[in-house]
């Protein structure tokens, strides 16, 4: 019988620790609440965030983690009277992107928290570098096709029917800044004598 009891009481003892590890040694930042919403303890991932963390007795959003965009506190309270979870996948919390859940339980609720900063910069670049190549294509597919130009003043016709010097079409349309100068055989047509200095200076 002792045996027995003594046996029960080390498997509760195993279930205990394996317990205490999972929820200690979770990497996801977790605080435990009471019905109040007070802290009742969290986990080694909020000492590593770097944050500080909280005492046990404060109100969470209240005097812990308050300046949400939202009402973090009501929606806590909410959840803890209504027994249904809910999740806020994008707070900004100062300078951080912040995804968190609050799973009510009996005696409370359980607060997880992901710094999500990063992802959501990454996600950000990505539709930034997105909508460049799209307006670099839309560029090119401009450029794209026949061009009706003068065959005397090689000015352009837009598709509304306005006529344009080729530099400024072509600048509207891309990133491409000109620089005038003339080629050899309109240097030799328009100005022999300066086409004669050249040839001679190259000579």
């Amino acid at each position: 019988m002792q045996a027995d009891r003594d046996r029960a009481q080390d498997e509760l003892r195993e279930k205990e620790e394996l317990n205490f590890a999972l929820f200690n040694y979770n990497p996801v930042l977790t605080v435990v609440v009471d019905t109040e919403g007070r802290v009742l303890k969290s986990n080694r991932a909020k000492l590593r965030s770097g944050d500080r963390l909280p005492d046990i007795g404060d109100v969470m959003y209240r005097d812990y983690a308050a300046g949400h965009e939202v009402d973090m506190y009501g929606a806590m309270m909410e959840c803890i009277r209504s027994g249904v979870a809910k999740t806020f996948p994008d707070l900004r919390y100062k300078k951080k992107r912040l995804s968190v859940t609050v799973s009510p339980f009996p005696r409370g609720a359980i607060i997880v928290s992901q710094d999500i900063t990063e992802r959501v910069k990454a996600e950000e670049d990505r539709i930034q570098l997105i909508d460049g190549l799209q307006r670099a294509l839309e560029e090119v597919e401009t450029l794209r096709g026949f061009l009706p130009i003068c065959a005397h003043c090689k000015r352009i016709r837009d598709d509304s029917g306005l006529w344009h010097a080729v530099e400024e079409y072509i600048s509207k349309r891309t990133r491409v800044d000109f620089s005038h100068t003339m080629c050899p055989e309109c240097t030799r047509t328009f100005y022999p004598e300066l086409w004669a200095k050249q040839m001679h200076a190259h000579a």
